[in-house]
């Protein structure tokens, strides 16, 4: 009992004397701050910047402007007159020379491409074949037709009769038999053409 009593002891004198070694070791390494004493000292005031001097004006050369190049003139285009409007059985069609049997051709259409109408009439004029041999002058019928895209013919009819029906109906005749005609020119702008053929014996 004495020995652990001794032993206890021991051990808490030993704990106690490391506490104030090191205790007091640590408090003597702490040093005091010291006190540092500031005045205020006052700036110089802040002189203004001289003035910029002022940079003398220098007269520019004036450089003239180049030349200006003259430009080529284009000759004016002439204006193209407007097609009128085609008069309605009245348009002589073509300026193509006619057969002495084919007198007149005329349409409801604007149609200008006379070598379709003379290529037309020497084929119709090439199937003609004059019945009449009559004491009278001159002997004159029409007959209507059209002209379709391909060159065919259709709803021929004698249109103003001559007054011999022999010779009227030889000339329908030969609008018949000449389809189909060469077909319509690629720049005719309608699906067909309409023909007043007319048909004319004069005595010699």
């Amino acid at each position: 009992m004495k020995i652990a009593f001794i032993i206890s002891f021991s051990l808490h004198l030993l704990i106690l004397g490391s506490l104030w070694h090191f205790g007091w070791k640590r408090v003597s390494n702490i040093y005091a701050f010291q006190v540092h004493q500031v005045q205020l000292v006052t700036l110089p005031r802040l002189e203004a910047a001289p003035p910029a001097e002022s940079v003398p004006e220098v007269e520019m050369e004036t450089i003239p402007p180049p030349p200006e190049e003259k430009k080529e003139l284009k000759p004016k285009q002439k204006e193209t007159t407007p097609k009128t409007a085609p008069q309605k059985t009245e348009e002589i069609v073509g300026s193509a020379k006619m057969d002495e049997s084919v007198s007149g051709v005329r349409s409801d259409e604007f149609f200008e491409f006379p070598y379709f109408i003379r290529l037309m009439t020497d084929k119709i004029s090439r199937n003609w074949r004059n019945p009449y041999s009559g004491e009278a002058e001159t002997v004159l019928c029409t007959i209507y037709f059209k002209i379709l895209k391909n060159g065919d013919i259709i709803g021929e009819r004698v249109e103003k009769p001559s007054g011999f029906s022999s010779f009227d109906r030889a000339a329908l005749r030969a609008v018949k038999i000449s389809s189909p005609l060469p077909p319509l020119p690629p720049d005719y702008g309608e699906s067909q053409l309409t023909v007043h053929l007319d048909f004319e014996y004069n005595r010699k």
